[in-house]
């Protein structure tokens, strides 16, 4: 379809940006250098492309030491990015999510939602609850994607919900510069995160779109791009 070809490809140009910001690339050649392919699951990585001469420090056709996810809707693509260490390892991984803000039925939050969630869509006051309950969506969506399952598992084994008392929220490696995105934390399932360590997020809304940003744990701060 002509729409979701050109979703897409805005995502892969986002992405490509993106990864440059996060590796400190430089600008000449990103977009005909940097590759976004896709893992046998659908997870994308970033690579330089087989066909293009080496870039900064890196070979042709070598895999870039970042986790990157790109979520894209009705035109708009929205991505994120974060440096790895150059030899890899641990769980480290970005999950991003974009959708509408849509009407969500009583009978949808009742089924997919958890208690907790269930209370804040409920008690929302800074947000209606038909805001709410997308965020919460988004974010259970972006924990999904950021543990690379997406959505195979039951949504109630993750749990969303706002992350308060936060004794220095501009230190926290996900927090947000400015007032738009607000910090959520995510508890999971022992089955999806061996050890229950929590999974940590930002979401914010945009006109007619909600978003959410998810790290599995020790992940480094994440450049965004939209």
């Amino acid at each position: 379809m002509p729409r979701r070809r050109a979703d897409w490809v805005a995502g892969r140009v986002t992405a490509k940006w993106v990864v440059a910001e996060a590796l400190s690339l430089p600008a000449g050649s990103r977009l005909s250098t940097i590759e976004i392919a896709s893992e046998p699951g659908g997870r994308p990585y970033a690579r330089v492309a087989p066909e293009a001469p080496p870039l900064a420090r890196f070979a042709t056709g070598m895999r870039l030491p970042v986790s990157v996810s790109i979520s894209h809707v009705e035109g708009v693509a929205l991505c994120a990015a974060t440096r790895l260490d150059l030899g890899g390892g641990g769980r480290r991984a970005l999950g991003i999510d974009l959708g509408r803000a849509e009407p969500r039925s009583p009978e949808f939050v009742d089924t997919f939602f958890t208690e907790d969630e269930k209370r804040f869509v409920r008690e929302a006051r800074e947000w209606d609850t038909s805001l709410a309950a997308n965020l919460v969506w988004c974010a259970k969506e972006a924990v999904l994607k950021a543990l690379g399952i997406g959505l195979t598992v039951d949504t109630l084994e993750v749990n969303c919900k706002p992350l308060t008392g936060l004794a220095d929220p501009t230190g926290w490696p996900l927090a947000p510069s400015g007032g738009e995105w607000h910090p959520f934390v995510a508890a999971c399932g022992s089955a999806l995160v061996p050890g229950g360590e929590a999974v940590h997020g930002i979401w914010r809304s945009f006109p007619g779109l909600v978003a959410a940003l998810a790290a599995c744990p020790d992940v480094g701060r994440a450049t965004t791009g939209a």
